[in-house]
């Protein structure tokens, strides 16, 4: 199939990045080196494939649901001993043979299985996996990296903030305008950097389990203070105890809480509930 011929699909949610000083970027922040084996998710007709190939690095092996694009892929990229193919879909595919030697991952992600792809790449709480990304570069909707990065008191501050800072150190490289993909999505998009955290760097298991459940009960209605949610799994004596050795307020909305007081909030409710 030639590429010119090829239409988008927007079932599979695509956007093809096009914009060629984006494209170098994400090539920049990558630091690309003899050692990196790249997973790329979603290589579309390859155009940051190119660049990335286009490298040092020591292997690129790309996921990509649409049947139609794999010949053309493997095609353009026949000839390149570096380059691997895999058809599938990223949320379900079997990548345990080769988990443990990627390094880095990148991907152009399709909005609509943002959530799933977090999980599955940057992690849940109280859950350690075996990988060893030492950077994941996504270009995702700028809304949900906005609402990553913020700060307490903010109004876009939640749960996935507090999950993903919890998880790994996170920075934003730019914004990207919709003209840049083709076709253009209806919203702003961002570069973004994660780095997770190493298993020795990382929070007590137990704690983040439980962190992870304070933040489910207390964000499921966020709007009302934490005093009249986590009664649900707290006596008025449990509270009044947790609100002075954890200096926190159970006044206050659970975005308005720190990262550092849900970890003492955690840790402090585990030691009563012993």
């Amino acid at each position: 199939m030639n590429s010119k011929n090829y239409h988008q699909k927007k079932r599979f949610g695509q956007h093809w990045l096009v914009n060629k000083k984006i494209l170098e970027k994400i090539k920049e922040v990558a630091d690309l080196n003899e050692n990196d084996f790249i997973l790329e998710i979603g290589p579309g007709k390859g155009a940051l494939t190119s660049k990335l190939l286009d490298s040092k690095i020591n292997k690129l092996h790309a996921v990509e649901l649409d049947k139609d694009l794999i010949n053309l892929l493997n095609v353009k990229f026949n000839n390149n001993d570096k380059f691997s193919l895999q058809q599938g879909d990223i949320l379900s595919v079997n990548l345990d043979s080769i988990n443990n030697k990627i390094t880095k991952v990148v991907a152009n992600i399709p909005y609509n299985i943002t959530g799933p792809i977090l999980d599955i790449f940057i992690g849940r709480l109280g859950v350690v996996k075996n990988y060893n990304y030492s950077k994941i570069i996504f270009l995702m909707q700028k809304d949900v990296v906005d609402r990553i990065l913020s700060q307490e008191g903010s109004s876009n501050a939640g749960a996935l903030s507090i999950r993903m800072k919890l998880l790994s150190k996170i920075y934003k490289v730019c914004d990207v305008s919709p003209s840049s993909f083709n076709p253009p999505p209806k919203v702003f998009s961002s570069l973004v950097v994660f780095e997770p955290l190493k298993k020795d760097l990382r929070l007590d298991i137990g704690v983040e389990k439980y962190i992870d459940k304070l933040l489910r009960i207390s964000f499921n209605s966020r709007r009302k203070m934490l005093r009249n949610t986590l009664n649900s799994i707290l006596s008025d004596e449990e509270i009044n105890k947790l609100s002075e050795s954890s200096r926190v307020c159970f006044n206050l909305r659970p975005q308005d809480i720190s990262i550092d007081q849900w970890i003492k909030l955690a840790e402090n409710c585990i030691k009563i509930k012993k």
